[in-house]
């Protein structure tokens, strides 16, 4: 079964593919969507920007999702850490016990890329992906993460 998805690198070219899928994942998620945020995060994720990385996920010939890696730096985690931005498997490959497949390629591609520590963020109501993330060994860091806009 996980030799059905195939990953290939976001380029400009897949810009509007990639916000479909984003739009799916928002509704999905119950998080709106607004193009003035999210439109100019994704023209610099499809340029290759150097804190991100991120692929469109294929299974038998069809788009089946996409993930975003993000990279930063922290003392505490001993350099470059990363976060595992934006992962989403649309409905049709979601169930399909694909997810621990996408995430043996973040992991890998996140020690490729010289990372020692691997973040996420999981919605509450995700039990399904929660138990995906407990059971290949991510733990809750007993912390709350939060977050203040700085830019208008």
């Amino acid at each position: 079964m996980t030799s059905e998805l195939t990953f290939t690198r976001v380029t400009p070219a897949d810009r509007e593919t990639l916000e479909g899928l984003v739009r799916d994942y928002y509704a999905y998620d119950g998080h709106d969507y607004v193009e003035a945020e999210q439109g100019p995060a994704l023209d610099l994720v499809c340029q290759g920007a150097a804190n991100s990385l991120a692929w469109l996920i294929h299974g038998g010939g069809e788009l089946a999702g996409y993930l975003i890696l993000t990279t930063g730096f922290s003392v505490e985690y001993g350099g470059t850490d990363g976060f595992i931005d934006e992962l989403h498997l649309v409905e049709a490959f979601r169930g399909r016990g694909l997810g621990a497949h996408v995430m043996d390629f973040a992991e890998k591609a996140g020690r490729q890329a010289g990372i020692r520590y691997l973040h996420l963020e999981v919605e509450i109501h995700n039990a399904r992906a929660r138990r995906l993330y407990d059971g290949r060994g991510y733990v809750d860091s007993e912390r709350t993460l939060m977050s203040k806009r700085l830019v208008e």
